[in-house]
C-alpha cells in the first residue's frame, strides 16, 4: 500500500467535500505519482474557485 505525501494530503483535505471524495476514491483505485496528484488537486481547486466566483457574480 502506498501512502500519500503529508503535504499533498493536507492540500487534498482543504478541497470541498465533493472534490475530496472524488479524489480519494480515485486514489484508492489508481496509483499516482506525487506530481500527478498535485496537478489534480490544483485543477480541482481552480475549478472550484472559478465556480464560486461565477456564483458570486450572479445577481440575487
Amino acid at each position: 500500500m502506498r501512502t500519500i505525501n503529508p503535504g499533498l494530503f493536507a492540500r487534498l483535505m482543504r478541497l470541498p467535500d465533493f472534490a475530496r471524495a472524488d479524489l480519494l476514491e480515485f486514489l484508492g483505485a489508481t496509483p499516482l505519482a506525487d506530481a500527478q496528484l498535485s496537478a489534480m488537486i490544483d485543477d480541482f481547486a481552480e475549478k472550484f474557485r472559478a465556480e464560486r466566483q461565477v456564483a458570486r457574480a450572479e445577481p440575487n
